[in-house]
């Protein structure tokens, strides 16, 4: 008898293609390289500092490490629009720079191939748009990293006192006293561990894609990950005579993909598809398959210090997860090793020779 993965067949990505984050800006979609994002956190309240160009909001605590967050609408020519707790800022790492960006949302990551992307209409002095995906139902507008951090003025802040922090939130955030709340909240927890070393902490391998599966947190390494897309916007091929966790192939602009529902394989009961229901493509090494999962939250950079070794659950699924992080809430996320997932043997079917 000879062993067959599930998956249709070996593929490799195209040199052309990359993983983009997409996110949104006054109902304009905009994506960067998911491979420059350390992490996504809602946002906090922030230092507001004077004398700096408006489009610094102000500079964040980020356990330890001193990060200037800005507004693209200023680069973008976008009117400016109220924080609410509901904003995100994504932190990246470009040209050994790190910044905040401000969104109002997270999208999705997705592979995009630049072959297809085309030039703007129209010409502009500072080509923070590199170009433009089109597609029957959006546009997708491509910024240049590069080209937006070298245009934002470093600034100084040695005369501002991050262990007692003010707090201060600028005219442009919700004055609410729940919103308010919520953004020095956030604020304290992210400056905690301040005795962590940042530069280490911001390695590729410490970045996590979290995902809930009845209502448990799981993370799986960025590494593996193609893109995410929502399960009841894909078509889905059956596939007969296989495993019920099996829920069939989809064709991924060209390369046919086999779906695990990994909360039927791990024996989860409630598995009902909901509108929050999304795939995670993932690539491990020739390997490529979806798995269906309850929803996707955001990208996480996880702390060697945080990791924990005790794992328990409700599920029988401690050989899938490696390690558990304590949250900042009390809460655990596991984090999914997929490595040992792809080694389970009943991801195999036995073919006569």
């Amino acid at each position: 008898m000879e062993k067959n993965f599930l998956t249709i067949n070996d593929l490799s990505s195209k040199k052309s293609s990359e993983l983009y984050m997409t996110f949104a800006l006054s109902e304009k979609v905009y994506a960067i390289p998911a491979e420059k994002i350390i992490e996504i956190v809602q946002l906090p309240a922030l230092n507001i500092l004077e004398k700096v160009p408006e489009y610094i909001v102000g500079v964040m605590n980020l356990r330890g490490k001193i990060i200037s967050v800005i507004d693209l609408r200023k680069f973008l020519g976008i009117p400016q629009a109220d924080y609410t707790p509901e904003h995100q800022v994504l932190i990246i790492n470009t040209n050994e720079k790190i910044i905040g960006i401000i969104v109002d949302s997270v999208n999705d990551v997705i592979q995009y191939d630049k072959e297809f992307l085309e030039p703007l209409p129209y010409h502009s002095s500072e080509k923070f748009i590199s170009g433009i995906y089109k597609s029957s139902d959006y546009l997708v507008a491509f910024l240049d990293l590069d080209i937006v951090v070298n245009n934002i003025e470093a600034i100084k802040v040695d005369n501002l006192d991050f262990k007692a922090p003010t707090y201060v939130s600028a005219d442009l955030f919700s004055k609410d006293k729940l919103s308010q709340e919520k953004f020095k909240k956030r604020a304290i927890n992210l400056q905690k561990e301040l005795k962590i070393e940042t530069d280490k902490d911001f390695s590729q391998e410490n970045r996590f894609v979290s995902f809930s599966l009845n209502n448990e947190k799981y993370c799986i390494s960025l590494k593996y990950v193609r893109e995410f897309r929502k399960f009841k916007l894909v078509s889905l091929i059956p596939v007969p005579c296989v495993p019920e966790f099996i829920k069939g192939i989809i064709n991924l602009r060209g390369e046919f993909i086999t779906v695990v529902d990994i909360r039927s394989f791990l024996q989860i009961s409630d598995s009902k598809i909901t509108d929050k229901t999304k795939i995670i493509v993932i690539k491990s090494s020739d390997l490529q398959l979806g798995l269906v999962v309850d929803d996707v939250f955001d990208i996480v950079n996880l702390p060697v210090e945080k990791l924990s070794h005790n794992t328990t659950s409700k599920f029988d699924k401690n050989k899938y997860t490696s390690i558990e992080v304590i949250l900042e809430d009390g809460g655990i996320m596991s984090v999914f090793d997929l490595e040992k997932f792809l080694e389970d043997e009943k991801l195999y079917i036995e073919d006569a020779v």
